[in-house]
Formats: structure tokens, sequence, C-alpha cells
């Protein structure tokens, strides 16, 4: 029967499974050694949003695995619009393997791996951004050696990002608080599913509305854009709203001394951080964006070849 990941609690019971499987590959190839269990398997990428973090970071691992992958644009497909999303969810399924899928609709999202007769991947839609969630975890891992019991704070937009971190700090049973400005909190719906599973896995999911309050004491440190794709008309707004949850030095001084500061790129230095953050010790951005590939990877793997991962 095939699987989907289209929220990160797809995963939710696999997500430190998925995280090592994900630090075994990076290892295993980076020490020289192939691992190519996707040997003649092919994946449609189908994008509505462009993004150089995931065009790479899916098209290089997946051929890492032995695999090829094919790019399609924007205006190649225009699911919904110029065919409908069943008959691209069948005529794609009769030519790849899995499909990746970068959407501005969640429910389009949703009705396409509904149809689809392979896996389908969220590469990001207007509700969750999965697969960056998967590779934060890997980053925060790596650096903090866990997840459980860490403090997380997110701080600005409670955007796709800030959805799937709730849903998976919650899983995992990290604590997160999300500090963002009034009218601009995450899903009420998303937000109350965290809080109902942060209580079954012993973790405290909040928001907190002054920033200096919210970091203190935090592990990690994470932001986004303050305008995301979509969102072009509201800039001019939302510059004069979010400059109090800017990441600088000010707001950090309250964090741990060894925190770790993570942003999914790109950002706008001067507007959500300063580059002295984003830059410094700290900051362990470029391992996040790294780490796209490796958990991807991992997810794949999981999805199209799980026998295969008792040969690591």
């Amino acid at each position: 029967m095939k699987r989907d990941m289209i929220s990160i609690l797809d995963f939710e019971n696999e997500i430190d499974g998925t995280l090592d499987l994900a630090i075994k590959l990076k290892k295993r190839i980076k020490s020289g050694k192939k691992f190519q269990p996707l040997e003649g398997k092919h994946m449609g990428m189908v994008f509505e949003k462009p993004s150089l973090r995931t065009r790479v970071s899916f098209e290089i691992g997946f051929s890492h695995l032995g695999g090829t992958a094919l790019y399609l644009s924007p205006s190649e497909i225009q699911i919904g619009k110029r065919e409908s999303v069943h008959d691209v969810a069948k005529v794609m399924s009769r030519y790849v393997d899995v499909i990746m899928y970068r959407a501005f609709s969640n429910k389009i999202m949703r009705e396409l791996a509904q149809n689809a007769e392979v896996p389908v991947i969220n590469a990001l839609d207007d509700m969750e951004h999965p697969c960056q969630i998967m590779a934060d975890f890997q980053t925060i891992k790596e650096h903090k050696g866990k997840l459980k019991g860490l403090k997380l704070v997110y701080i600005g937009d409670s955007n796709n990002v800030c959805h799937s971190l709730l849903l998976g700090a919650a899983a995992v049973g990290m604590n997160m608080t999300v500090c963002s400005p009034l009218n601009y909190e995450p899903n009420d719906e998303i937000f109350k599913r965290a809080q109902k599973l942060g209580e079954k896995n012993s973790c405290k999911i909040e928001i907190v509305r002054e920033p200096d309050m919210a970091v203190k004491n935090a592990d990690v440190i994470y932001t986004d854009t303050w305008t995301s794709m979509g969102q072009e008309a509201e800039r001019e707004a939302r510059l004069k709203i979010f400059p109090p949850y800017q990441v600088n030095a000010k707001l950090v001084a309250n964090a741990k001394p060894d925190y770790i500061f993570l942003h999914c790129l790109p950002a706008h230095r001067g507007e959500e951080v300063t580059d002295e953050i984003i830059d410094s010790p700290n900051s362990k951005v470029f391992d996040e964006a790294e780490n796209r590939m490796w958990a991807q990877m991992a997810i794949i793997v999981k999805l199209l070849a799980p026998d295969a991962i008792k040969k690591l």
C-alpha cells in the first residue's frame, strides 16, 4: 500500500527513526560509499513556486539514491487549471514512481495524493512544509544530541513552516513557543492539535506575545521571512508590524548561551534577522539547508525502499 508525506504527522511515530536514517545516509555517502536502492526509479517534481533548495536537494538526493528526477516548471502543468487534479495524478502515476509537489494549496495537495497511485511528497503548500521541518530537526539533533525536552522558539509570521514545527515538536516531545504579532498567529486548528499532542508527549506548546520573554532560556531560535511568496501585496503593511520581532543581538541575549539559530531561507537580512546573528557561530542555517537533502532522502527511502534500510 502506497504512503504519502503530506503532513509532518504522516511520520508522527517515525520522526526520530527517519532522522537517524538521514544521519546514516549523510555519513555513508560523504565517506564515498554508495547507497542506490532506487536504481531505475523516477521522480516527477512539480513546482508551482520556485525554490533553490527544494529543486537542488530533491534532484541531487534522488540521484544519490540511484534514481532519476524530472523537473516540471510552474508553466508546464498548471494543476487544476489546464488539466484536472484527478487526471494529472492518474497520468503521472503511469510515468513516475513518486511525485514531489511544491504547491500553493494544501487542498489541491491532498486531492493529488488521494488520486495518485504513487507516493506524493509535500515540498511545501500553504498549510505545511514537512520536509523542511525534518531537516530542521536533523540539524537540531546533530548539534544538541536530542529533541525531547528542548525549548524551540519560533518568532515572526506563523506560516506553513511554523505549523509543521508545531506539530512536529509536539510529536517528538519538544517544547515550542510561538511569538507572533496579533492577527499573525498559527492556524487555530493546527495549534490546538499541537497542544493536545504536546500534552500526550509531556511538552509545552504555547504562544507568548513578548519576544524577550518568549526566547528566555531558548535552546533553538527560529525565524522566517515576514512576507512569503504570494503575500507581496501585504509587504509594506508587514514591514510596519514585524520589526519588534526581529532576531538580533539584544533579543538572543535572553536565550541560552549555546542556543542555535535556524532559518529555512531565503533570508531577508536586516529584516527578520540581522547579519550578526545569521553569520554568528550560533547560526546553523547552512547545515540546515544541506540537511534538506539528507532528510528528504531518508523520507524517500522510507516511502519507496523501506526494505533497503537494513542494508545500511
